[in-house]
């Protein structure tokens, strides 16, 4: 008996590290497409978890229960470092307007507890999770990553198996005083789920997403269901969806490090630069932009008629400068730009951003860019101008 023990445990040894291999390679190729759902309510937020089925129609597949019947959600992806996600809560939601991308509920099955949200963009160089092409099976592995509730990290890995796959009612609290009766094709699991979790994907091997989570038994131990990918399939099938056109990915730019300060017009002294972009870098930190440009001069081609152009025109030109270059960068926040010949400069401010700060704010930091540019200290100018923002953004906490 002791003999046969020993040989058990010495396989047990062996199959560890293939196991764990396995379920490492499965959540690094998955973790990408899974996101964090925010869904506002009455009572206050609902949080949950989904994942990304569709790259060209940009849809996310989740659970009823995690949007209920609220239009709109939104949807974080993970961030990566070191090829690891960013697993702290608090990182996204102080970075919320940068990261969050706006979805729509655009089909829902309350029966089976499915929903599909459209994303209105989706990150660079990411793909959808492919779907089985059948259930799984009793005794088969499985993989699911969530968004728990109660745990300060996000994107979280379980491993499972499968413990049967059969048809299911049940009725379910969603809220106080609503109940929902659930009915649908289910994979039953030993991995354990908390709330959070629902609507994350329950994947084979392969990475290929074959349920989705539902929620775990509150009166048994190591009973989880999810819904079962057929269920899935019939949802992606239904005419409302089959009705949503597919089109090239709408792609949301991610910056995860501040602007560096242009000086093409060599107005700046290196220290004031430096400087400048460590301040630059604190207010990025409020998810905040600041694009600074200068310039020796105008475009060539524009130089003569601008000399010659009336204050008004100039300032238009300038205005619409900055804006595409505002826009082309994404810049959440100020942008300011100088140019030496013609001498000119606008300061703006994004609309997202602009209710953060005092009425034409904007306004305050051009007068102070104006007042040190015309003093001959340009560094006193960058200096004072991002102290401003500093300064009311230091404000603005608690």
């Amino acid at each position: 008996m002791t003999r046969h023990a020993s040989i058990f445990f010495a396989l047990l040894h062996i199959a560890s590290p293939a196991v764990a291999q396995e379920g490492a390679k499965v959540y690094k190729q998955t973790v990408p497409s899974v996101v964090w759902i925010h869904s506002a309510r009455d009572r206050g937020l609902a949080t949950g978890s989904g994942t990304l089925v569709d790259k060209e129609r940009r849809l996310v597949l989740t659970n009823y229960h995690v949007v209920q019947d609220t239009p709109n959600a939104k949807v974080f992806f993970p961030v990566f470092r070191d090829g690891q996600p960013v697993a702290e809560k608090e990182y996204y939601l102080d970075r919320a307007r940068r990261l969050s991308i706006q979805g729509s509920v655009i089909a829902v099955d309350k029966k089976a507890d499915l929903a599909l949200i459209r994303l209105d963009s989706i990150p660079e160089k990411i793909e959808a999770v492919p779907l089985a092409v059948s259930s799984p099976e009793p005794g088969s592995s499985t993989h699911t990553i969530g968004n728990a509730g109660k745990s300060g990290a996000l994107f979280g890995y379980v491993k499972g198996t499968v413990r049967q796959v059969y048809q299911k009612e049940w009725k379910a609290e969603l809220e106080p005083r609503k109940v929902a009766t659930f009915n649908a094709r289910v994979v039953e699991t030993d991995s354990p789920t908390n709330p959070g979790d629902s609507g994350g994907p329950l994947l084979n091997e392969k990475g290929e997403l074959i349920g989705v989570t539902q929620g775990g038994a509150l009166n048994a131990s190591l009973v989880s269901t999810f819904i079962d990918v057929s269920e899935v399939k019939k949802l992606l099938n239904s005419k409302v969806v089959k009705e949503i056109r597919a089109s090239k990915p709408a792609v949301k730019i991610v910056r995860e490090s501040p602007f560096k300060i242009s000086d093409a017009g060599k107005l700046f002294s290196p220290e004031a630069i430096t400087a400048g972009n460590a301040a630059i870098a604190e207010v990025f930190k409020n998810d905040i932009d600041v694009l600074i440009e200068t310039y020796p001069a105008a475009p060539a081609e524009r130089l003569e008629e601008l000399k010659k152009a009336t204050p008004a025109k100039r300032t238009e030109y300038f205005r619409d400068w900055l804006h595409a270059r505002m826009l082309k960068e994404d810049i959440k926040g100020f942008g300011i730009l100088i140019c030496n010949d013609p001498k000119s400069l606008y300061v703006d401010v994004s609309p997202g951003v602009s209710k953060k700060f005092p009425s034409q704010f904007e306004l305050q930091v051009r007068d102070a860019v104006i007042k040190g540019m015309k003093d001959g200290k340009p560094d006193d100018a960058l200096k004072e101008a991002l102290k401003l923002i500093q300064t009311q953004l230091a404000k603005e906490k608690p």
